[in-house]
């Protein structure tokens, strides 16, 4: 989450959930599976358990609570029960579309999408200035982009600066 990305202690503010779905690769990639799990604020890594996919090709979607959804830039071959890795923040690549921001040196998924309808756009920035003017604050408010629990100032700068031509990239 680049939001939450802080790239001079090469960590992210917070651990936070993320939802990854499994997909099919052909129309209209229904999603077979999903698991939810935190992503570890020092490693970058979380285990995501499928219990219900069947062996076969998948694409991994990415789901974040403030962030646009994000696909893997392939099929995934998995095995039911076994284990694979997919690494989203080595590069730009990494995503379908090439959908990543590049913060710092790791490739990170798009902050500011706080209505998730897929685009970063100003009903997202509207929401975040609102809650910004009275200083929201508690865990997992979705206009709260760096995970410092208030939302403010830098919070709206980070959906600004991404609010032209970012929407979700998907098959």
């Amino acid at each position: 989450m680049e939001g939450m990305y802080n790239n001079l202690f090469n960590l992210l503010n917070r651990k936070d959930s993320v939802r990854v779905y499994l997909s099919e690769i052909n129309a209209p990639y229904n999603r077979v599976d999903s698991a939810v799990r935190d992503v570890d604020s020092v490693s970058f890594t979380g285990e995501f358990y499928f219990m219900n996919a069947p062996a076969g090709t998948y694409y991994i979607v990415v789901k974040h609570f403030n962030c646009l959804e994000t696909w893997s830039n392939a099929g995934i071959a998995i095995t039911q029960g076994g284990i694979f890795s997919y690494d989203f923040t080595t590069s730009a690549s990494q995503a379908f579309g090439n959908n990543l921001k590049l913060r710092g040196g790791k490739y990170c998924l798009w902050s500011g999408d706080i209505d998730q309808d897929g685009i970063i756009d100003g009903s997202d920035l509207s929401s975040i200035d609102n809650s910004a003017c009275y200083f929201v604050t508690g865990l997992n408010v979705p206009e709260d982009l760096n995970g410092d629990n208030i939302v403010d100032g830098v919070d709206f700068l980070i959906g600004d600066n991404n609010r032209t031509f970012h929407y979700v990239i998907s098959p």
